[in-house]
């Protein structure tokens, strides 16, 4: 194969933000560009298509590129396994990409988080960010999924569904002490640049982004919670034990993944105190499978991915040169 077409991009797209790299066959990670949501049950299909166009060309002229010059493209993006997203996703791609013989490959973001942990294509992840999904996947390349329903219909155990139960504490509150709040109101509300808890409602209800919005107070629960605060700790609490009753639904679901390892990806599994719960609550269930907190974000996960799919084995010094050149251009 030509020399020019040695490059591989992955995308790792979720409800916050997306994130592109793009690097060689041989696990160098040249690139890395990152840039708003990219999930269309949340944001506009055009807003989402514009986005994903603006990354893709950034990633080339920051890597000094052409079109010509990528073989594959693995994009991990929210609702990247229900055909009539995969559908779109592939006509925008091809936009950029149409008169090439580069590759494509669209799946959900959940296996970027998975391969991140394992640098396999075998496993079982939870992701807790913005939203919440348990994701099995096996050598036979089987897939199941356990959650993942979005913030209208499901997402527990989520930093959407931590604002949520926050935002609605609040207001139940007010209904019943008026605008004599406490700490824990008071904080969210500082947060949220408010005064009022009745401003909350058109903060919510016009903001471009409410479910984001929503979401990112649950940094602010999650430090309330590391300070002993009650309120604070019951909701953490809470959205543990969805996460953990995803995994035994996942158990019952498909026993023959009962002695998988199981990475733990997303915002919440940042916070220590998050994890420490999360632990606790898996030992009361009797789950005591290995957990893996990943060295490398989910992008890389997708480029690994990417890797894969190029017929390229994973080995100790591939998977050093792949940690060691993504800690290199991240550090810059």
């Amino acid at each position: 194969m030509p020399l020019n077409r040695q490059y591989i991009i992955g995308v790792d797209g979720g409800g916050t933000r997306t994130r592109a790299v793009i690097g060689t066959k041989n696990g160098e990670v040249l690139a890395f560009v990152e840039g708003a949501g990219t999930n269309m049950k949340s944001t506009p299909p055009d807003v989402v298509r514009q986005e994903i166009l603006k990354i893709l060309a950034q990633l080339l002229q920051k890597a000094g590129l052409t079109k010509s010059d990528v073989s594959m493209i693995f994009l991990c993006v929210a609702g990247g396994d229900r055909y009539v997203d995969i559908a779109r996703w592939e006509k925008w791609v091809d936009t950029i990409f149409s008169g090439t013989t580069c590759k494509v490959k669209i799946t959900n973001d959940a296996v970027a988080a998975l391969t991140s942990g394992t640098f396999t294509q075998e496993g079982l992840v939870v992701i807790a960010g913005t939203g919440s999904i348990v994701y099995a996947v096996e050598k036979n390349h089987h897939v199941s999924r356990v959650g993942g329903w979005g913030h209208l219909l499901g997402d527990e155990g989520s930093g959407y569904y931590i604002g949520q139960e926050a935002l609605r504490a609040i207001a139940q509150q007010y209904d019943v002490l008026g605008s004599n709040g406490d700490v824990f109101a008071d904080t969210i509300l500082e947060q949220l640049a408010i005064s009022d808890p009745t401003e909350i409602i058109t903060l919510i209800y016009e903001h471009p982004q409410p479910r984001v919005c929503i979401a990112s107070i649950a940094r602010t629960v999650l430090r309330l919670a590391e300070q002993n605060n009650e309120r604070a700790k019951d909701i953490i609490e809470k959205a543990v034990i969805y996460l953990v009753q995803l995994i035994q639904t996942m158990l019952k679901k498909e026993p023959q993944v009962s002695n998988f390892p199981i990475v733990i990806c997303g915002g919440l599994f940042g916070n220590l105190y998050f994890v420490q719960c999360f632990q606790e609550k898996l030992q009361q269930a009797t789950i005591h499978n290995r957990l893996i907190l990943p060295e490398v974000p989910p992008v890389i996960g997708a480029f690994i991915n990417g890797l894969f799919c190029e017929g390229i084995q994973m080995t100790e010094a591939l998977q050093r040169t792949i940690k060691e050149t993504w800690m290199s251009i991240n550090e810059k």
